[in-house]
């Protein structure tokens, strides 16, 4: 059964590995258990969850003009509270930079925190901002019609890499991999990563 987190269809990666017609219960099981995986890896290495999912999440109220969330793309925003009160949503803005999960306002987020010292400055701030929103890609396995898939191709691409390239060691005898079971995936590469796979999950990861 494919993970929540699954980055294709097992439909989509039969056909990328030649393998449409094949109705092969075992097959079906390691190809599934293989994009499991590399969705796993792919994630772990963005930092970030890449499926659209409901968040409530609080932040630091350090006064700045951008919000930046820990999740993103952002697609909607339900509220945002400072120390419990609403903020008025045409007060702040996050169609422009949502992509990276920046919510941004003129005048600034909350300032709030811990005091100490003399001159009794903020030397901690709060954890004061409340934010529930909806952010990431619609995924190729939850997409309809309506809903179409906004998961990165390039992604999705790169996923397929990943897959196709232990299966085909497995069909080789595991050449190329210094382990591999299926009972619960483990699987270790003995070679160092592409550096052309590092090199994409370099542009979704945040610096």
């Amino acid at each position: 059964m494919l993970a929540e987190n699954a980055m294709t269809t097992l439909h989509r990666m039969k056909l990328m590995l030649g393998l449409p017609d094949v109705e092969d219960e075992r097959t079906d099981e390691i190809v599934t258990l293989l994009i499991n995986k590399a969705s796993a890896w792919i994630e772990r290495q963005t930092g970030r969850h890449l499926g659209k999912r409901s968040y409530h999440q609080w932040y630091d109220a350090d006064g700045q003009q951008e919000l930046v969330t820990l999740e993103y793309p952002i697609v909607s925003v339900e509220y945002v509270k400072e120390d419990g009160n609403v903020v008025d949503p045409s007060r702040y803005d996050y169609t422009q930079n949502g992509n990276v999960g920046v919510i941004y306002r003129d005048e600034g987020w909350l300032k709030s925190g811990y005091r100490r010292g003399l001159a009794y400055d903020i030397v901690a701030p709060k954890r004061a901002i409340e934010v529930s929103y909806e952010a990431g890609y619609v995924l190729p396995k939850d997409a309809t019609e309506d809903n179409p898939q906004t998961l990165p191709a390039d992604l999705e691409g790169l996923l397929w890499d990943m897959v196709s390239q232990a299966y085909t060691s497995l069909q080789n005898g595991s050449q190329g991999l210094s382990s591999f079971t299926i009972s619960d995936v483990v699987w270790v590469f003995d070679k160092a990563q592409r550096p052309e796979w590092m090199q994409l999950i370099n542009l979704y990861r945040r610096y």
